[in-house]
């Protein structure tokens, strides 16, 4: 959201970079960590997007919502900037959505061409006071990021950092939900109406996220459990039982 044109300027370096360093990835229930490298789809911010009541899907729906901006004035600031993202946050709170982060662009061109004087505090400062209250982390600076200088790669690896951590958070926030709702369709197994084949549908999609992070064995196990699944139907119906 915010910005497109400045977003689809610095998508390349971004696509770039972001997969290129291994982040530690960490689950419940004991499982043992493992490094993966991050790909992003990104998409512009539209409500039908977000996740609807009900919906089990976990490839279809956006999981860390991104605002970019490179406001540097003050009054700009307080007469478009500031409602744009009230209006943005507003969707998400109406659809739950609590992954986000806001990404103030800094460029040293664009500061020499303000003719008003530097407020006292800064749109960063604004920005955190006005929207992220105890999460100023949400907030994030990424200094003249086309440049090529030792100080805009280390904006950059500061920046990539703090958004493979969130896309991290998200996903496998999102990924544990996925899981505990499909656990309770296959314990319903047993209700009259159920059906097998929507089931696959669930737990195929974990196999296929699975398969995404390269992480071959548990998608393989998702795989087995609805081969054993299905085996234990087709015996069900051979000695007079319902298949669905």
């Amino acid at each position: 959201a915010g910005d497109q044109n400045l977003f689809t300027s610095l998508y390349p370096t971004l696509s770039q970079q972001l997969p290129r360093e291994p982040m530690e990835w960490r689950r419940s229930y004991g499982r043992a960590p493992k490094m993966i490298h991050l790909e992003s789809n990104f998409v512009q911010f539209k409500d039908e997007l977000l996740p609807k009541e009900g919906n089990k899907a976990l490839l279809t729906f956006p999981f860390l919502h991104i605002y970019w901006t490179e406001c540097c004035d003050t009054e700009v600031y307080k007469t478009t900037v500031k409602d744009d993202i009230t209006k943005w946050q507003n969707v998400l709170k109406a659809h739950n959505s609590v992954d986000w982060l806001i990404v103030v662009v800094e460029s040293d061109a664009k500061k020499k061409n303000k003719t008003n004087i530097l407020p006292r505090t800064s749109i960063v400062d604004k920005i955190r006071n006005d929207f992220c209250n105890k999460q100023s982390d949400r907030c994030v600076v990424l200094s003249d990021p086309l440049k090529d200088s030792s100080r805009s790669q280390e904006s950059w690896n500061a920046f990539l950092t703090k958004l493979r951590t969130l896309l991290l958070m998200s996903f496998t926030k999102n990924l544990g939900k996925f899981e505990d709702d499909m656990r309770t369709l296959r314990e319903k197994r047993t209700e009259p109406g159920w059906s097998f084949c929507e089931y696959f549908m669930v737990q195929e999609e974990l196999a296929f996220v699975f398969e995404m992070l390269q992480q071959f064995e548990d998608a393989l196990v998702q795989y087995d459990e609805l081969d054993a699944l299905f085996s234990q139907y087709v015996v069900n119906f051979g000695a007079g039982g319902k298949c669905p």
